[in-house]
Parts: C-alpha cells; structure tokens; sequence
C-alpha cells in the first residue's frame, strides 16, 4: 500500500503531482501535457459524469478544467446548513457547485496543496458570490494527508478524482476520520484498480498525473476506510466511464492505450469507484447519561432518583445550567404525556367534556382531579 513508501518517495511524488497540477492551474486544463482523468474538452467529461445543465450554470470562468471522474456532490445528497470539505478542491469546481445546495447557513471548504490552484480557485469567489448572492465558500492550501481543519469540524467530506494521487492513502482516511463530526459522510469519486497495472504504465509520468499509477485496487479501498474507523462503506464501480473517457483523444490517455497489453482496454483495469461511508455517531458519555437521568427523573416524579443523579451530575461537573435545563426538559416532557393521555382516555370513553376525561369533570375526587394539573 501506499502507506509503505519512505518519506523521500512520497515527497517526491507530492512533487511531481504538485507541479503538473501547477502547470494544468496556469493553462486552464487545455495545455498539451498530461491532465487528470479528462479531456480539453471539460463540459463534455463534467456531463458525461453526471452533472446537469444547471449545475455547470454557477461555476466562475475557468472552474471547470475537466479533471472529474464522477459526481461526489450527488452521492453526497447535501443538505442546507451542512459544512463540506472538498479534498483536492484544484480550481474550485465542485466547492462551487456545492455551494449553493448548502446555502446561506451552510459552508463549502476546499483543500489543495498545489498554490496555483488555491489561488485560481479563489480568484473565482467574486464571480460565484455575484451569480449566487452566497458567500459561504473558501479554499485553503494544505496536503490531504494533513488537513488544515479542526477535529470533528465537517458534516461531508468529497473528493473527485484526487485520493489515488496520494503517497499516502491510509493516512488521508484518517484524516477524513478526523475531521468528520459524529456520524457524518464520506462521498467520494475516485478510480481504483480492478487488477494491477502493467509496470510499463505505473512507470509513466502521464499515468500518475492522470490518477492511474496511485489507483489501488478496490478491496484495499474498502480496507483502508474501515481501519480509519468508517462503517457502512459503500463501493460502487463504473468501468463504462473509463472506457469513454480513452474515446475523447486525449494525449495522455492515447499514451496509455498504446502502453496497454495487446488487446487490452483501460476498462479491463481500472474502473471509476463511488465510495460513500459514514463516521460512527458519538458514544452516550456518563455526563450525558446523567442528565438524561435527571429529565427522566422529573417526568417519573421521582424525588429520590433526581435527588440522586443531580448529585452525580455534579460531581461530574456538570454545570448548574445544563442540571436546570435537563430538569426543564423533564417538565415538558412530563407535561406533554400527561395531555397526551387526557387526550387518549378521554377518546377511548368517548367523553364529550372539553377536557377529554371525567377525572376532570366537577364531579371527580380530588384525588382524581389531581391528573387534571
């Protein structure tokens, strides 16, 4: 796995991946060298992947350098109010089309190690504000392998056509593991291996720029997201995409077709993958069990148990605040039930009274009208 390379080696991959996205940044993705699983021909790769017409609308001039391999801001289904963190985010393109399926109260934030990229990307920001009216979207220039976010800061992490670049794989998982709030999502489009390359292709410049020499093999994907601690892992293959892609006469991959066994097409070995999975929710500590116990408490009219769990809680430390808020949230919940039950046998006796139950008529006890409180 990648994890096993010397630091010099993944330095010096980070070095070769750095300067021809550098070059790719400086040309607008139609230079003549090698550009990352696409073609000159940007809008034709973004729709052939799957994003719409109206997507394409917001994205600043120049966004769009064809360097997709799927759609991650789809599999994402991204919600209004969430914060997102786009892992190679290169000039922008699906941090600016995330954008606006976050909103005003949502944040996209994109990540890219290669500074010609992070300052074409922001150079974008104005247009995007203008033809959105959001300004809810930022770019920051920092390694995958080491993210410039806080622990647990993110509700989705994306990445299109960027994790196969990395030296060091194993340590980007965690990563995403890190920076992932309890129970958010991972959504990412990637090409991964179905059987290994040949060495001549893995020994080719225009391969590792073009996302093909650092794809590993499907099952290692999946093993290396669950040793960073993520579940539900999903793996979805699209070869088909693959094969198109040799079809758009690109010199890269015309490059790497012609490197091929004799009879051999790309799509034999390498498939573009949708891999989507979430961080487990966080666990019920015993200073939150405690103030569960003290709401539970007041609505079980308990003296003794609340007397109880507010003396633990506060040899936790919990604070008087959060005790008193507990203890309101017991009331309303207490409250709520009992309505809801005057409510329910009141309809079971078939009762016309306004209250819904005799015990609170004027003729009930007033034992019975305690219930009516």
């Amino acid at each position: 796995m990648s994890g096993d390379l010397s630091l010099d080696k993944k330095e010096q991959i980070r070095e070769t991946v750095r300067e021809g996205y550098g070059k790719i940044a400086k040309s607008g993705g139609s230079c003549c060298g090698p550009s990352c699983c696409g073609s000159a021909n940007a809008q034709k790769v973004a729709k052939g992947v799957g994003y719409s017409e109206a997507e394409l609308a917001v994205l600043p001039e120049g966004a769009n350098m064809g360097l997709s391999c799927g759609n991650p801001t789809a599999i994402a289904s991204l919600k209004a109010g969430e914060v997102v963190l786009d892992l190679g985010s290169g000039g922008g393109f699906d941090v600016f089309i995330a954008g606006p399926k976050v909103g005003s109260t949502g944040r996209v934030i994109g990540v890219d190690m290669t500074p010609d990229m992070v300052k074409k990307a922001r150079q974008g920001i104005a247009a995007y504000t203008k033809h959105t009216g959001l300004d809810n979207v930022e770019f920051r220039l920092g390694e995958i392998e080491h993210l410039p976010l806080a622990d647990a800061s993110v509700d989705v992490v994306i990445s299109n056509c960027v994790l196969n670049l990395s030296p060091d794989k194993p340590q980007v998982w965690r990563e995403i593991a890190r920076v992932l709030k309890p129970a958010g999502r991972v959504a990412i489009s990637d090409l991964a291996l179905l059987k290994p390359l040949p060495q001549q292709i893995l020994d080719m410049v225009e391969s590792l720029i073009g996302c093909l020499s650092g794809a590993v093999l499907v099952d290692e994907t999946r093993a290396m997201a669950e040793a960073a601690g993520l579940t539900e892992i999903q793996l979805k293959a699209k070869s088909g995409y693959i094969d198109s892609m040799m079809d758009w006469n690109d010199p890269m991959f015309r490059k790497i077709v012609e490197n091929l066994p004799k009879g051999a097409k790309a799509g034999d070995y390498v498939t573009s993958l949708e891999v989507t999975a979430t961080k487990p929710g966080a666990a019920v500590t015993p200073y939150i069990q405690e103030l569960i116990a003290i709401g539970a408490s007041v609505g079980a009219h308990c003296q003794p148990c609340l007397t109880y769990h507010v003396g633990k809680a506060r040899e936790m430390g919990v604070g008087e605040q959060e005790i008193r808020e507990a203890v309101t949230v017991g009331q309303k919940v207490e409250k709520g039930a009992m309505s809801a039950m005057r409510d329910f046998s009141g309809n079971l006796l078939g009762s016309s009274s306004q209250n819904g139950s005799a015990c609170c008529s004027g003729q009930a006890s007033p034992e019975r009208k305690s219930c009516c409180s």
